[in-house]
C-alpha cells in the first residue's frame, strides 16, 4: 500500500469513526423528546385494555392511524422506560437509512458508476434527504422505516426471495397504506407470484391480532380503521386541519375553496377560484389519476417485461415513491422522505451526464446543463426551506412550497430518462 493509499485508507476511517459518533449522539439527544412513538406505546396498551384506539385521542387531537399488529408488536415495549425505547427504536431507524442508501446505491451500480466525485455526490445526495431524515429522527415517525420496506422488499422479490419480499411489502401496506402504491407496479411487470404472496401475508397481518383481543373485536377496530383512514371523508378532501399538511388534496383545497377550513392560514392571498366540495373531489381525484398513468410513461417496456436495467428500475420506483406524498391525503413534512430517491437519481443523472471529461460540451449541451443545475437549486430550495431556512416556515406551509417542489421534479425526472445517461456510456467508449 502507497502512501497515498494509506492517507486515504486512514481518511475513511475518521470518517467513520467521527460518522458514528454523530450518529450515536444524534439519537441520545433526539430520544429525550416523546415526539409520535409515544402515541404508538399508548394506542398499544390502550389495545390490550379494549379501548378503541382508532377514535381514541392522544395529546388532545393526535388519531393512532395505524394498524392492530403495529400495535401489539410495540405492546412488550410499554413496559421499557421510554427512552431507551425510543433509542431503540431510532438506531433501528439509522439501519433503515443505511440500508435505503446502500439498496440505491446497487441500483446506481455505484462502485463501477464512474462518477468523478462520489464523495460530492453522496454529500450532496444527504443534504436533500437530511430535512427529511431530521424530521423523521425527531418525532420518531415510521415513514424510514416504511421506505425501508419498500425498498428491501423489491429487492428481495429480485432476489427471487418472494416470501420475504411479499411480507415486507405486505407489512409496509398493513401499517400505513402507503406501499399500496406498488401493487399495480407488480402487476404490470407481471410479478403475480408476488401480488398472491403480499394478499395472503396482508390477510395474516390482519387477523393476527384476534388471536389476543377475539375476532369480534378485531374485526369492529379493522371497521374502525376505515372510517378513520377513508379518502372520501370531508376532512381529507380539504385536509388543511394543520398548518403543516402537504398534498394535492391540501394544496387544491387552498387553491379552489375560498373557505377552506385553514384556521392557520396567513392574511396573504392564495386562492384562486372557489369551487364546490364535489367539485374539489373530482379536481383532486382526476390530478391523482393523471399522475398514476403518468407511470406508464416511466417505466419504459410493455407490461409483464422486467425493467430493462437496475438503473430503470430505480427510475421506475423513484416515480412512484415520489407519488405516495403527492396523492395519499394527509401527508406531514416527514412524508417528502419519499421524494429523495428521485432526487438522487437526478444528482446522478447530473454527474453522469453532465461532469464527464470525455464529452465535448457544445453550446446546447452547456445550456442544458446549466438548466438542470438551476432546476435542482430550485428543487432543493422548495423541498428543503422549512429545515435550511425555517424561520419562514409559517409561508413556505400557507403556500405549500413543499408540494409544488415535489410537482417539479416530475418534468425534471421525466426529462432526465435512463435512456439518455446509456446514449451518454456509449459516446463515451466510442471516443
Amino acid at each position: 500500500m502507497n502512501l497515498l493509499q494509506s492517507i486515504n485508507a486512514n481518511s475513511k476511517k475518521w470518517i467513520y469513526i467521527l460518522g458514528g459518533l454523530g450518529v450515536m449522539a444524534l439519537v441520545l439527544f433526539e430520544a429525550r423528546g416523546e415526539g409520535d412513538f409515544n402515541i404508538f406505546l399508548n394506542a398499544s396498551k390502550d389495545l390490550l385494555t379494549g379501548k378503541n384506539i382508532y377514535t381514541e385521542t392522544y395529546y388532545k387531537w393526535y388519531h393512532y392511524y395505524y394498524d392492530l399488529s403495529f400495535a401489539l408488536f410495540l405492546y412488550p415495549f410499554s413496559y421499557f422506560p421510554f427512552y431507551i425505547v425510543k433509542v431503540l427504536w431510532l438506531f433501528a431507524n439509522v439501519f433503515f437509512t443505511f440500508r435505503i442508501w446502500k439498496i440505491i446505491q446497487y441500483y446506481l451500480s455505484f462502485e463501477k458508476s464512474g462518477l468523478n466525485n462520489k464523495l460530492l455526490f453522496s454529500l450532496l445526495s444527504f443534504a436533500f434527504a437530511l430535512p427529511f431524515l431530521r424530521d423523521n429522527f425527531h418525532l420518531a415517525q415510521v415513514t424510514t422505516f416504511i421506505l425501508y420496506l419498500c425498498f428491501e422488499g423489491i429487492f428481495f422479490l429480485e432476489k427471487n426471495k418472494t416470501l420475504k419480499g411479499s411480507l415486507l411489502i405486505a407489512l409496509g401496506i398493513s401499517i400505513k397504506l402507503l406501499p399500496l402504491i406498488l401493487i399495480p407496479y407488480l402487476i404490470y411487470r407481471g410479478n403475480f407470484k408476488a401480488i398472491a404472496y403480499i394478499l395472503l401475508w396482508f390477510i395474516v397481518l390482519a387477523i393476527f391480532p384476534a388471536i389476543f383481543i377475539g375476532i369480534d373485536q378485531t374485526i369492529f377496530l379493522l371497521h374502525q380503521r376505515w372510517i378513520l383512514l377513508n379518502p372520501g371523508n370531508t376532512e381529507h378532501i380539504l385536509d388543511t386541519a394543520e398548518r403543516s399538511f402537504h398534498s394535492l388534496s391540501t394544496l387544491f383545497a387552498t387553491l379552489f375553496i375560498k373557505d377552506c377550513g385553514d384556521i392557520y392560514a396567513l392574511k396573504i392571498p392564495r386562492n384562486i377560484a372557489d369551487v364546490s366540495i364535489e367539485n374539489l373531489k373530482i379536481l383532486i381525484n382526476t390530478a391523482r389519476v393523471v399522475l398514476i398513468l403518468l407511470s406508464l410513461y416511466f417505466f419504459k417496456t410493455r407490461p409483464f417485461h422486467k425493467s430493462k436495467s437496475n438503473l430503470n428500475k430505480l427510475y421506475e420506483l423513484s416515480y412512484l415513491f415520489l407519488l405516495i406524498p403527492l396523492i395519499f391525503p394527509h401527508q406531514q413534512f416527514y412524508a417528502f422522505l419519499f421524494t429523495t430517491p428521485a432526487c438522487i437519481y437526478l444528482l446522478y443523472y447530473f454527474f453522469r451526464k453532465y461532469n464527464s471529461d470525455n464529452i465535448k460540451q457544445a453550446n446546447s449541451f452547456r445550456r442544458r446543463k446549466i438548466t438542470l443545475i438551476i432546476l435542482l437549486i430550485i428543487i432543493f430550495s422548495l423541498t428543503g426551506s422549512h429545515f435550511y431556512l425555517g424561520q419562514f416556515n409559517d409561508y413556505y406551509d400557507h403556500f405549500k412550497t413543499l408540494t409544488y417542489g415535489a410537482l417539479l421534479i416530475i418534468p425534471v425526472l421525466a426529462f432526465c430518462s435512463p435512456e439518455k445517461l446509456n446514449e451518454q456510456t456509449r459516446l463515451i467508449e466510442k471516443n
